[in-house]
């Protein structure tokens, strides 16, 4: 595993962030037709920072290759993405135990169902289905976890 090394988001980081999260969405080969712009991402990385994630992004040595997003009050992992080129490196076990840190009491989050790598990733880290569901905006399936 590298050394990957946690911090909290900061200003200078959305472009990179907004970049590292479209590249690996689509990267999935799941990514829905109408995939937001690289803008449109960094609009959201913006308004959601302000009102309601707390963001951190993992680093190995001053390369930003992943990040997590979290609502801590509604225990929600909203966000977990890996650089596609450090997939299977340990950064996504590295973010996912930030989660576990900040949320200790337990939360939820969601993939498609068709995400088959992510949701073996939730499994084998301890996380447990908690049903399917339709997704509000673009319709495709959706599988909620839960921790603990």
């Amino acid at each position: 595993m590298q050394n990957i090394d946690v911090r909290g988001f900061q200003a200078g980081d959305l472009e990179t962030v907004a970049q590292l999260w479209r590249s690996s969405a689509l990267s999935t080969g799941l990514a829905p037709e109408s995939e937001p712009s690289l803008a449109e991402y960094q609009d959201r990385l913006a308004r959601e920072s302000r009102c309601a994630w707390s963001i951190h992004v993992a680093c190995n040595g001053s390369e930003i290759v992943g990040f997590l997003a979290f609502e801590r009050q509604r225990s929600w992992l909203r966000q977990l993405f890996v650089s596609p080129a450090m997939k299977g490196a340990g950064v996504g076990t590295v973010l996912l135990t930030v989660a576990k840190r900040e949320m200790p009491a337990g939360f939820r989050l969601r993939t498609s169902a068709d995400n088959h790598p992510a949701r073996r990733f939730y499994e084998r880290r301890g996380l447990r289905m908690d049903g399917q569901f339709p997704h509000e905006t673009l319709g495709f399936m959706t599988v909620r976890y839960r921790w603990p």
